[in-house]
């Protein structure tokens, strides 16, 4: 039995940086962030008006879950296959996630911002999590359950994404009672 535990998606903390930087997408369904980003000097850029930022945003978001059901964990990329994975007209690459930066680099963002933010996301997790929910495991990974993303929602989250991801908050899998709830409640 082997459980990945993805709990630094940088293609999807990029992601919600943006939207609580310029303020987008607020009629979707996406838990509060905790911790709540300092944006800096973030500002939409006038490139485009807010309706088009918005709109390549939802696409972006919905490119970015959409990746796990092409991924390929089994591959790992050579540095030429990393080095030809950046053209993001290409589709979606089975390699490696698709980046906000990829298409609209760092522009109307504060990059430093971002990563002090990410820095603070390093995740604090007891190194036992997986073994003190053993129980409420064993059946998730039987029901297709290998990879567990962790993002920074504020409290308790899950969200069974695939027969192979469950996506949980970072106090979700902190918390033995919440991991194990989400676990079993997951396990199809």
């Amino acid at each position: 039995m082997v459980i990945s535990v993805n709990d630094d998606p940088h293609h999807l903390t990029l992601l919600l940086f943006v939207r609580q930087a310029w303020s987008l997408a607020g009629d979707l369904n996406i838990p509060p962030l905790s911790p709540v980003p300092d944006c800096g000097h973030s500002r939409m850029p006038e490139s485009a008006d807010a309706s088009t930022w918005e709109k390549r945003w939802k696409t972006s978001w919905d490119q970015a879950w959409s990746w796990y059901q092409i991924e390929d964990p089994t591959h790992h990329p050579t540095p030429a296959e990393l080095r030809e994975s950046g053209d993001a007209s290409q589709g979606l690459n089975p390699l490696i996630p698709p980046f906000w930066t990829q298409r609209y680099e760092w522009e109307g963002l504060d990059r430093e911002a971002y990563q002090a933010w990410d820095r603070s996301l390093i995740p604090k997790f007891p190194h036992d999590a997986e073994p003190r929910s053993l129980q409420e495991l064993i059946p998730a990974w039987e029901s297709g359950i290998d990879t567990v993303i962790v993002l920074p929602y504020e409290g308790y989250f899950a969200h069974r994404l695939s027969r192979r991801h469950l996506v949980v908050s970072a106090a979700t899998r902190n918390t033995p009672e919440h991991y194990s709830r989400a676990l079993r409640e997951n396990a199809l």
